[in-house]
């Protein structure tokens, strides 16, 4: 039983199947499985085989991905309420869906791997991206050098630390190499920024930001001055400009939210929240009126 079982009151063996399945065949694997992820592991299995659910048995990766981000958004908008009953449910459909995700990795013809497999390299990947805690024991003999030398670190040191090593272990060339394109453009934005201010090179690559502000301005105005001189340029540069000064006062936005220690993305959301809340409550004087 883990420590962490022991301390929350929870324990692998309160769990009992729900009232009026107690009898079913195909819960069997539930049952006998060993842990409380093993019986996750198992319920996914019966769903996305023959015989399983029809809707689950044809999902794919890709069909899951909408999913995968809205209990991810929905585990966030829980932790930001303060909701811990729904962050219960909600992180148990987050690991659903990465349950789900690698059953389906599981079936395929050409490179099949499974739960067990992303745990295992998950592990590896947290040893040594930490070399500071679990470094080989020299102090003494009961293990206490590795949490000598965690405490020695400072949090930002360590972040810098994992960065670099993370940018090794993937061979990457640049800091901005991984960052997904299918994230929002302003969760990406601050994710460059985030990338670029942990570089050794920071000063030199936030100059990015500058040169390009600049020369859109620059752009902005020379297109300007073109299109008030001749009507057959069209409209799609001077456009174009706008959006990109835009795009600039954005930039600088997510820069001066970065050196200011706030999430720019959670800032938004709960302001977001906050408009949702006014809205509903005027909504509702006005229909109570």
């Amino acid at each position: 039983m883990s420590k962490i079982s022991d301390e929350t009151g929870y324990h692998n063996s309160d769990y009992r199947l729900p009232e009026g399945f107690e009898h079913c065949s195909k819960l069997k694997p539930v049952v006998e499985a060993a842990t409380a992820l093993d019986r996750v592991k198992a319920v996914v299995d019966v769903l996305y085989s023959p015989g399983g659910c029809p809707w689950d048995g044809k999902q794919t990766n890709e069909s899951l991905l909408k999913n995968l981000l809205e209990e991810t958004y929905e585990y966030i908008d829980a932790v930001e309420t303060h909701d811990r009953d729904n962050m219960r449910e909600e992180l148990g459909d987050v690991l659903l869906q990465s349950v789900f995700q690698a059953r389906v990795c599981e079936s395929d013809a050409e490179d099949p791997f499974d739960i067990d497999e992303v745990a295992d390299r998950l592990v590896n990947k947290l040893i040594t991206r930490h070399p500071h805690v679990f470094a080989a024991d020299s102090s003494d003999a009961d293990g206490n050098g590795g949490e000598a030398a965690s405490q020695s670190e400072s949090p930002e040191a360590v972040l810098a630390l994992w960065e670099k090593m993370k940018q090794q272990e993937k061979h990457r060339k640049s800091v901005l190499e991984g960052i997904s394109r299918a994230q929002g453009a302003l969760p990406r934005a601050a994710k460059v920024v985030s990338r670029i201010s942990k570089s050794p090179n920071a000063d030199e690559l936030f100059a990015a930001f500058v040169d390009s502000s600049s020369a859109s301005t620059q752009q902005d105005v020379e297109q300007t001055q073109a299109a008030n001189q001749s009507e057959s340029n069209g409209g799609n540069s001077v456009e174009r400009g706008k959006a990109d000064a835009y795009a600039d006062e954005i930039f600088a936005i997510v820069c001066e939210a970065r050196t200011d220690g706030i999430d720019i993305e959670a800032a938004l959301r709960n302001r977001l929240r906050d408009i949702e809340e006014k809205v509903a409550l005027i909504e509702s004087e006005i229909n109570n009126g």
